[in-house]
């Protein structure tokens, strides 16, 4: 199964909520940072299998210390990391001293992801774009780092948990087939030429 998140800001106390952050309003309203951590990775591992593949559109955690801590924790085996701009820490090997051997932390890390599955095109990048590859020949549009404030534009979408917690109730990952089912009920989205003509790329 494919799977798809972003922006769990794992250890960020601002973003946790009210009572620990030291913004006006926090975005989420947990009565510690150690019970959203708990709460989004327990969550994400009551749907996330072995040998599933999570697509992770960034902003993983806050603190490079607890980077392979966190990573450990998340039972699927194949996550294809995104960057987000909380991730400049991220790397892909995790291990320590010479000699041993070095476990990949992430699958990939790369900026922006193009895949297709089943005959379906994803693009997929932390941000929100307004015009994407292909955008006007039906391919999906997966972003982040909004945290479901920002309107979706044709047949775009926000994977953040923020997004997932909105829709569903849960802190949990969207599935290819979720995916797939909502994108189906939106128009394509062309501010330009591009799509009405013949022959276009």
């Amino acid at each position: 199964m494919l799977w798809f998140s972003s922006d769990w800001h794992l250890g960020h106390s601002n973003i946790a909520g009210p009572k620990v952050s030291k913004w006006p309003s926090g975005y989420r309203n947990f009565e510690t940072v150690k019970e959203m951590d708990e709460t989004i990775i327990n969550t994400m591992n009551k749907y996330l299998q072995y040998g599933d593949t999570l697509y992770f559109l960034g902003d993983f955690c806050l603190s490079p210390q607890h980077r392979k801590g966190y990573r450990s924790r998340i039972l699927v085996e194949t996550i294809h990391f995104i960057k987000g701009n909380h991730d400049k820490h991220i790397e892909r090997y995790a291990g320590e001293g010479e000699g041993k051997l070095y476990k990949p932390t992430f699958s990939s890390i790369q900026n922006v992801v193009k895949i297709t599955n089943e005959g379906t095109t994803i693009f997929m990048s932390h941000y929100g774009h307004r015009v994407w590859p292909h955008s006007h020949r039906g391919c999906i549009h997966l972003y982040g780092h909004s945290h479901s404030n920002l309107p979706d534009l044709g047949k775009s979408m926000d994977v953040g948990v923020d997004n997932a917690y909105k829709l569903f109730g849960e802190w949990r990952p969207f599935n290819f087939d979720e995916i797939v089912a909502l994108m189906s009920k939106k128009e394509l989205y062309l501010p330009d030429h591009h799509g009405h003509r013949d022959g276009d790329n």
